[in-house]
């Protein structure tokens, strides 16, 4: 199961705000995730903004100056690791742009990595009934549900992210790790239904070398 490790981007239109570029995400242990980006422009300009350069006129130093945006000083901490400092930039951006999802995406990632799941499910629920159109948060709500052991509600939200997206890597995997533990969940509730089946635990054991790789990871 695989979750963001450093969200890059939203591109978010003000017409379709359809993001078609995935965030990058790392393997649960230790690159959780977000390879989402996620994945913005509502009433101003949302869409995650890269780093700018002033156009300079004859005769003055031909290297560009550098516009530092709220964006580009959350990527910043982001790279440093410095996750308490990146929150306190996202939530004053917020307090001025609440509608921006890049950032409340990054703010949903920021309170994993700070060790509060509950306050990042809320931020990641809300964005896909606010924006149902961007596959990320449906993958880091999935990736969270998983986590929590509820693979049904994991499974709803990978297939969310993959209408919004079927070309989602990083959401076809995470799917294909929640398919394997619904499988063992049906498996086991067989066995301890009729314990005389001869072939569930033979499949069962098959199964644990995957269940190994996608267990305990976030």
């Amino acid at each position: 199961m695989t979750n963001p490790d450093l969200p890059t981007s939203i591109a978010l239109t003000q017409t379709a705000r359809r993001s078609d570029r995935p965030v990058h995400i790392t393997p649960w242990a230790a690159s959780c995730v977000c390879g989402l980006a996620l994945m913005c422009a509502l009433t101003g300009p949302a869409k995650a903004q890269g780093v700018e350069a002033l156009e300079w006129q004859p005769g003055q130093s031909t290297v560009p100056l550098v516009i530092s945006t709220p964006h580009n000083d959350v990527r910043k901490l982001f790279r440093q690791a410095k996750y308490a400092q990146a929150l306190l930039v996202v939530n004053k951006n917020l307090e001025t742009n609440p509608r921006d999802p890049q950032m409340r995406f990054w703010q949903g990632y920021i309170f994993e990595q700070l060790g509060q799941p509950d306050m990042a499910l809320q931020v990641y629920l809300a964005l896909t009934q606010e924006y149902p159109e961007l596959p990320e948060p449906h993958n880091n709500l999935g990736v969270m549900y998983a986590v929590l052991g509820d693979y049904p509600k994991a499974k709803a939200s990978l297939d969310a992210a993959l209408r919004a997206n079927p070309n989602y890597a990083t959401a076809l995997e995470n799917l294909g790790d929640v398919l394997v533990n619904l499988a063992r969940q049906a498996y086991e509730r067989s066995l301890s239904l009729d314990n005389k089946q001869p072939n569930l635990r033979p499949k069962i054991e098959r199964l644990r070398p995957v269940l190994d790789i996608t267990q305990g990871k976030p």
